[in-house]
């Protein structure tokens, strides 16, 4: 069927007045995106940024204002939702509570008018891929909010859909079934071969399953590209910040060099001169330098060294995270575990590779 392509989509929201075109309540930018056949597309963002309103565009269940979606050279605009080869997996599963899960997954092709044991044979199926063979027979108020989702995923994917649509579909669940039911996905995805477009606001999520993301911001596209891309290079600064960056320093450059309020570091790359911005720090490029290692001569030009002190220090899952002064700039840094961890009020020496620092114009 091709590439699912989303051409200058664009929606408002009436204002308190009344009047879409003065100040509207809120605003869906113009979207171009282009979702490759087969791809899993990530869509992340803040609560409130446009991300479900934009996916029901996409899915028909919303008619934009302007703008078109195609799959392949088909334009699917103005066709329902219904009509589309679509399907859709919600926050809340949106079960049928009257029937048995297998009348559940099989109810789409009922609707198509497929025979009896042929739907049955299908949903058997479906129900084995997502590890619930032998539940098919159960009500939906006897699974659990995993299992009920386990069922809806089957539901979706029966239908043979060109693209599998994922509204934020394990936010309500527990860690642990969170993260069960992410390999599901990806499992399903790698098995079925379908293209799917996830929205999330869980960065960790996005991460794991998509192959690329695309980040938005109060009804914009800010940044399209892989999770790597986006996390080691973000285009904007509301897009590190939403990815987790600590480290983002506001200053100007002049003759190759970031000068900070507190805090300066020689740039391993030519920036034009007088340019304003962010520099982003990932908080695992620094290094902290045992005892042993400081008289050592670094021969590397493109490593700085900064010594500061210890404010605050965290042990997580392998991970020690801590944040370091250094002349008044509070740093945040992540290492892995270490046998000398280091204490508040520590005085450490970082070397910091220059090469891979990003700088964000204004």
């Amino acid at each position: 069927m091709g590439e699912l392509v989303i051409h200058r989509v664009e929606k408002k929201y009436l204002n308190h007045n009344g009047n879409p075109s003065k100040n509207p309540s809120f605003q869906l930018y113009p979207m171009n995106l282009s979702i490759q056949e087969g791809e899993f597309f990530g869509i992340i963002g803040p609560s409130g940024c446009g991300k479900t309103t934009f996916l029901k565009c996409i899915a028909g269940l919303i008619l934009p204002d302007s703008g078109n979606v195609l799959l392949g050279k088909k334009n699917l605009t103005y066709v329902p939702p219904e009509k589309r080869p679509f399907s859709m997996v919600f926050q809340q599963p949106l079960l049928f509570p009257h029937l048995k899960v297998i009348d559940n997954v099989s109810f789409g092709l009922k609707m198509q008018g497929i025979n009896k044991k042929v739907r049955f044979d299908k949903a058997k199926d479906m129900l084995q891929a997502v590890g619930l063979s032998g539940y098919e027979l159960r009500h939906p108020y006897e699974l659990s909010g995993g299992q009920q989702q386990r069922v809806s995923l089957a539901r979706a994917i029966i239908m043979n859909p060109k693209v599998l649509f994922l509204d934020e579909p394990f936010s309500a669940l527990d860690p642990d079934l969170r993260q069960e039911m992410r390999e599901l996905v990806k499992q399903l995805h790698q098995t079925f071969k379908v293209t799917v477009l996830m929205v999330t606001h869980d960065r960790e999520e996005a991460f794991q399953l998509a192959d690329r993301l695309a980040i938005m911001h109060e009804g914009k596209l800010l940044q399209v590209g892989t999770p790597k891309n986006c996390y080691e290079k973000p285009d904007h600064i509301k897009v590190a910040q939403f990815l987790g960056s600590k480290n983002m320093i506001e200053g100007v450059v002049s003759k190759n060099k970031f000068i900070g309020k507190y805090f300066e570091v020689s740039l391993g790359y030519n920036l034009m001169n007088k340019t304003k911005g962010w520099l982003i720090i990932r908080p695992e490029l620094f290094k902290r330098m045992c005892p042993n290692d400081l008289n050592q001569t670094v021969n590397n030009v493109h490593i700085q060294s900064f010594t500061g002190r210890i404010k605050e220090v965290s042990y997580r899952s392998g991970f020690v995270h801590y944040k370091v002064d250094i002349k008044g700039q509070s740093l945040y840094v992540i290492e892995t575990n270490q046998s000398d961890l280091p204490l508040v009020n520590d005085q450490v020496t970082l070397q910091l590779n220059i090469k891979k620092l990003h700088f964000i114009p204004q």
